[in-house]
């Protein structure tokens, strides 16, 4: 019962926040909107169907690319787990480029691919293999 009443002050305060931010105008609606106009929006995305075709996508691209870089980990992570030599050299550089956040992929990933789904599908891939691979 306390954590609820402290959950609902929290959020109750930080829409509070929110709406005055908003009514104060420091910055334009389409920076940083009302509560109410963001609810709008989301309504009339979810009923347009444009948001539910944009999750398909999304989703679409998340299982091509983990399934992409589960397959490419298991056989790189097997290789460097079962060769010393891979494991010395390899080894080392993909636990430095696994602390890489995946957004520094996208610069590379425009250059070679141009903005298309194969840049995209790059970035998803990228941001998972090292995990995968070094986890194997």
């Amino acid at each position: 019962m306390k954590r609820t009443f402290r959950y609902l002050v929290f959020y109750g305060a930080l829409m509070s926040l929110w709406i005055l931010l908003a009514k104060l105008k420091l910055w334009p609606p389409y920076l940083f909107p009302t509560p109410w106009s963001v609810a709008e929006q989301m309504y009339s995305g979810f009923q347009d169907h444009s948001y539910w075709i944009a999750i398909a996508v999304s989703m679409k691209r998340v299982v091509i690319g983990y399934g992409i870089s589960v397959l490419l980990g298991l056989i790189l992570g097997l290789g460097v787990a079962s060769n010393k030599f891979l494991e010395e050299t390899i080894g080392g550089l993909l636990v430095s480029l696994q602390s890489l956040p995946s957004i520094c992929w996208l610069p590379i990933a425009v250059l070679w691919f141009g903005l298309t789904e194969k840049a995209i599908l790059f970035v998803v891939v990228m941001g998972s293999l090292l995990s995968v691979t070094i986890s194997m």
